[in-house]
């Protein structure tokens, strides 16, 4: 062989080399920038997940507080339920307006679980009518306390954590009054994980047993 020919195949085989290096090179790239854009989106999707589930169960707690308003002749049940529609009305215009600037979409109406769980209310009177309110309170706010309490643990969107402090202490509030109702004491224990508060459903809902309410 001679010398020419042996330089172009040396050539050949240098330049497919350096082909290959670049695309290694530009993959891996790519594979990174993969990874972070799924982590972002990740975070992303975690803050929007707490604002439509925050949404849906504020406007269900809203709902409930008008049954009992509604329903019920019992001082301090009313008095709970103007408390948590005054300061659910107050929370969810702020959600609205976090939501707007964060260009998402919040749903406009409870889940449907907690639809079943307000037409459970209405048809209930009297004092099973209080107890069942008061437990779905207990119930519903022991939950919305672990989720308020984790997006502001862990929140990725500054504005939501603050939101979520913010709101924590209403929602403890409003605890404490259900808890003081006929038949609020009783959801007191066989309703708590190890670390005090309920863990969400699979539905996502911070509905309660037999209301359609959820929290903020």
């Amino acid at each position: 062989m001679t010398v020419r020919p042996i330089s172009l195949v040396l050539g050949t085989v240098l330049l497919a080399g350096l082909c290959c290096s670049a695309f290694a090179q530009s993959s891996t790239g790519q594979d990174s920038g993969d990874r972070m854009t799924h982590s972002m989106q990740s975070d992303g999707s975690h803050d929007a997940m707490f604002m439509r589930k925050a949404a849906a169960a504020n406007m269900a707690e809203i709902q409930a507080g008008r049954i009992a308003l509604d329903k019920s002749s019992n001082a301090q049940v009313k008095q709970l339920a103007q408390r948590i529609i005054d300061d659910h009305t107050k929370a969810g215009d702020q959600l609205t307006s976090i939501a707007q600037r964060k260009q998402v979409s919040l749903p406009t109406e409870p889940m449907p679980m907690q639809k079943q769980e307000a037409d459970h209310l209405k048809s209930l009177s009297g004092s099973a009518f209080d107890k069942a309110y008061a437990q779905a309170m207990v119930k519903d706010h022991r939950k919305a306390i672990k989720l308020f309490g984790m997006e502001s643990a862990s929140g990725s969107d500054p504005d939501l954590k603050q939101f979520a402090s913010t709101t924590l202490p209403a929602l403890k509030t409003h605890l404490q009054m259900a808890e003081q109702l006929p038949g609020g004491s009783g959801m007191h224990h066989d309703t708590m994980d190890h670390h005090g508060a309920t863990p969400m459903d699979d539905s996502g809902s911070m509905g309660m047993p037999a209301s359609g309410s959820s929290t903020h």
